[in-house]
C-alpha cells in the first residue's frame, strides 16, 4: 500500500475544496519529496543477470508510447536480452507486477519523472539494477522538479540535444539518445487514396497540445498558399479530439472546402499510409522534444516542410527539408500544458510560399526525399542508436551475444 496515496484519498475526503487550494503550495512539495524518497530508497545501481527491462506505456498510441518500443526493437535487433513491462497511462499503475523481479543489468524507464516517480513511490520493494529515465521534454528549460527527480534514476536519456540542454542542472548525467528508426517499416507501406493533384499532411495529437504542434498555423500556411485551389489538399490528422473539444472545433471552423481534418486514433499502418499519400508533410510546431512523424515522413521519402528550431534540427538541414524562419515568443497555450519560457512562432508567408515552391517542382521534391532518406537511415538506424548508449549496457548485449 503507498502511505502517500492513503494520505491523499483521507485528504481529498476531508478537506473542503477551498482548503486544499489554498494549502497546495505548502504540500505539494513536501509530497513530491516524499515520493523522491521512496522512489529511491531501495534501489541498487548493482546490476544483475537476465534481459535489459523496458518500462513504458507499452498499449499508448502517444510518442512517449511510441518510443519505448522503438527503443525495445533496437535492443533486440543488436542481441540484447529484452522483457518489456507495461504501464497504464490513465492511472500511472503497473500492468505487471515488478517487485518479484530479479536484479536486471539494466532499466530503461521511458516515462517522464512525474510518471516515474509516482509510479515507483508506490512500490513496497524496488527492483534493483542500472536505471535509465528516457525523457522528453520541448521547452528550452525542465521544470525544476524534473531536475530534482533525476535523483531516481543512473543517468537522464534525452532523444535530442535540445531536450538535453533541457535538462542541464539536473544532478545525473544526460545523454543525447536519438529515437532509432526501422527502415524496414517503411519499404512497401501502401499510401492512401488522394483525391487532389497535390496533397500536404500535418499531424497533431491534441493531448500534446494544439498551440505546441500548431496545426493551426499549417491551415493557415496552407489558405495563403493556394486559398480555395481545390486541386491542392491539406488533410489535417489529429486524435484525442473529444478530450479537447474546443481545440478540435477551432481546427475545423477555420478548414476551408480543401482542408480535411480527421480526428480518429488509426493503427500506426493508416498512419503510415497517409503520410506515404502525401507531396508533403508539414510541421510549423512552436516546440519539439525529437518529432518522431518528421523523421518518419523522411524515412518514407515524404519531403518535410518544418519549423527551423528546437529538435528537429538534429536530423534536417537545408539539404533534407524546408526549414521554416521563426521569432522566439513567450509561451501561450490555451490548453495549459505548456506555462512559462519561450518557443517558436514559424513565419506563414514562408511557409505558404515553400508549399507554392514544393508543388511547382516536383523534381526538388523528389532530391529532397531522397536525401532525407539516406539521412535518417544513416543517422537514425538501431545500430547509431546502440553506438551512443552508455559501455554498462553495451558490454550486456555483448556477453548476451
Amino acid at each position: 500500500m503507498n502511505p502517500l496515496g492513503v494520505a491523499r484519498d483521507v485528504w481529498k475526503r476531508l478537506a473542503p475544496l477551498e482548503v486544499r487550494e489554498r494549502a497546495a503550495p505548502l504540500i505539494e512539495p513536501a509530497a513530491r519529496a516524499y515520493q523522491r524518497m521512496a522512489a529511491r530508497r531501495h534501489w541498487s545501481d548493482v546490476p544483475g543477470d537476465g534481459p535489459i527491462r523496458v518500462v513504458g506505456f507499452m498499449d499508448g498510441s502517444h510518442g512517449i508510447a511510441a518510443g519505448a518500443k522503438l527503443t525495445a526493437r533496437a535492443l533486440q535487433a543488436v542481441g540484447a536480452e529484452v522483457e518489456t513491462i507495461g504501464v497504464s497511462f490513465t492511472d500511472v499503475s503497473w500492468r505487471e507486477p515488478i517487485h518479484d523481479r530479479p536484479a536486471a543489468p539494466a532499466w530503461i524507464f521511458q516515462l517522464n519523472p512525474p510518471e516515474l516517480v509516482g509510479a515507483l513511490s508506490a512500490l513496497a520493494v524496488h527492483p534493483q539494477g542500472p536505471r535509465f529515465g528516457y525523457w522528453a521534454w520541448e521547452l528550452p528549460q525542465a521544470p525544476r522538479r524534473w531536475l530534482k527527480d533525476a535523483i531516481v534514476v543512473s543517468e537522464i536519456w534525452a532523444p535530442s540535444r535540445h531536450t538535453a540542454q533541457a535538462f542541464a542542472g539536473a544532478d545525473r548525467p544526460v545523454r543525447v539518445a536519438p529515437h532509432p528508426l526501422f527502415m524496414e517499416d517503411y519499404e512497401g507501406v501502401t499510401p492512401r487514396p488522394r483525391t487532389a493533384g497535390f496533397m500536404a499532411v500535418a499531424l497533431c495529437d491534441l493531448n500534446s497540445s494544439e498551440a505546441r504542434k500548431n496545426p493551426s498555423g499549417a491551415i493557415e500556411a496552407f489558405r495563403l498558399a493556394f486559398g480555395g485551389d481545390p486541386g491542392a489538399k491539406l488533410v489535417v490528422k489529429t486524435q484525442n479530439g473529444a478530450t479537447h473539444p474546443q481545440q478540435l472545433a477551432q481546427l475545423k471552423a477555420a478548414a476551408g472546402l480543401n482542408v480535411e481534418v480527421i480526428d480518429a486514433t488509426w493503427p500506426y499502418a493508416e498512419v503510415l499510409g497517409l503520410i506515404a499519400a502525401a507531396d508533403v508533410l508539414i510541421s510549423l510546431h512552436r516546440a519539439e522534444g525529437f518529432g518522431l512523424p518528421l523523421a518518419e515522413a523522411m524515412a518514407l521519402g515524404t519531403p518535410v516542410i518544418a519549423t527551423g528550431w528546437s529538435a528537429n534540427l538534429d536530423f534536417m538541414d537545408e539539404t533534407t527539408g524546408v526549414l521554416i524562419h521563426s521569432q522566439l515568443v513567450p509561451v501561450r497555450d490555451p490548453q495549459g500544458v505548456y506555462v512559462g519560457q519561450t518557443w517558436a512562432d514559424p513565419d506563414l508567408d514562408a511557409a505558404a510560399e515553400a508549399l507554392r515552391r514544393l508543388r511547382s517542382r516536383p523534381q526538388w521534391r523528389a532530391e529532397l526525399a531522397a536525401a532525407a532518406r539516406v539521412r535518417v537511415a544513416r543517422q537514425l538506424s538501431p545500430q547509431a542508436w546502440f553506438d551512443g548508449l552508455p559501455e554498462a549496457v553495451k558490454r550486456t548485449v555483448s556477453v548476451a551475444s
